[in-house]
């Protein structure tokens, strides 16, 4: 497959592949949405993506598809120059760079030694030893920069009855019903995209639409979510810190882990739900791609305890573990 949002790269890389011997071209794509439902319906060998679709942060969703499929990517710069950038900024990531200019023989052998590779592996949490949970816990999950890959290390451990759990995780609308799939295959729990006025159950993650609304847990005895619209809070909609603040009212029923992520958004909900009797955990600065919120979250004291992101999913079932009698 090719992924570029310029024309001419598209006509040119297609031009380039369309004449390999040994390779048969897919879907040439010109945004993220239609090369990422097309990768997962049919995953293919390998993608080209051009380094214009490969900035937006966005592409977090894809390469972590593309990780979870076993799929190539070549990330293919705009010049020679920002080939060598860009090479050598990914340092011993394994990801493979070209640029727009380089020779058909060039590009077809980078093709063929990206597929003899060998192939990435997701980590996977092993799933939670049996416990029982107590009724009425809540699990609430914030995340931005860096986020499905921490998401995907945390839910794979739940359990398929695992508390009602509702993430917040910063992306577009167009990615957030194919993130809800990626995470689902990961994890024993069901993973849906959030709808307005559904019961919180045991068993369901519940992530947030990235469209127009807010996700928070409806007043009353915090047995639904509901989908706000509303301004972006904390510069994002939906945002971590409407969910938080939103569970306050039932806080001593509520575990919180805020993971890595740019900015602040969650840190003044999390110290709310902290001061309310919440369990609060933050992911730590060893095992963040950013650490932002987190930080934010730790310097303001809004975090009770600060883990790897190995150990979150753990903890946080563990603080909702039904406590046997003395």
């Amino acid at each position: 497959m090719i992924a570029d949002g310029n024309e001419e790269g598209r006509r040119r890389l297609a031009s380039a592949v369309g004449t390999m011997r040994g390779v048969s071209l897919g879907i040439c794509a010109s945004d993220l949405s239609e090369i990422y439902h097309a990768a997962e319906s049919r995953p293919p060998q390998a993608v080209l993506v051009a380094e214009n679709l490969a900035r937006l942060p966005e592409f977090e969703v894809m390469q972590t598809l593309f990780r979870a499929l076993n799929i190539r990517w070549i990330l293919v710069a705009d010049t020679p120059a920002s080939a060598e950038r860009l090479a050598a900024r990914a340092g011993t990531n394994g990801l493979r760079v070209t640029h727009q200019g380089v020779s058909q023989d060039e590009l077809r052998q980078c093709l063929f030694e990206v597929l003899l590779d060998r192939p990435a592996v997701v980590p996977r949490e092993p799933v939670a030893e049996r416990m029982a949970f107590q009724s009425g816990r809540l699990i609430l999950i914030g995340a931005s920069t860096g986020g499905v890959d921490a998401l995907i290390r945390v839910l794979s451990g739940f359990p398929a009855d695992c508390p009602p759990t509702l993430v917040v995780q910063h992306t577009s609308g167009t990615f957030s019903a194919g993130l809800a799939r990626l995470l689902d295959r990961a994890s024993p729990a069901r993973v849906l995209e959030a709808e307005d006025r559904q019961p919180l159950v045991p068993g369901t993650v519940l992530l947030a639409p990235g469209k127009d609304h807010h996700l928070e847990i409806a007043r009353g005895n915090g047995s639904y979510c509901r989908l706000r619209e509303g301004p972006a809070v904390s510069g994002h909609r939906p945002s971590v810190d409407a969910l938080f603040h939103s569970a306050v009212p039932v806080a001593a029923r509520v575990s919180a882990a805020i993971l890595t992520g740019m900015g602040r958004d969650g840190a003044e909900g999390m110290l709310a739900l902290r001061r309310a009797g919440a369990h609060t955990i933050g992911q730590d600065q060893a095992s963040a791609l950013v650490y932002g919120m987190p930080r934010v979250a730790h310097e303001l004291g809004a975090v009770c305890e600060q883990l790897p992101i190995g150990r979150i999913g753990q903890a946080l079932l563990k603080s909702c573990a039904r406590r046997s009698a003395a």
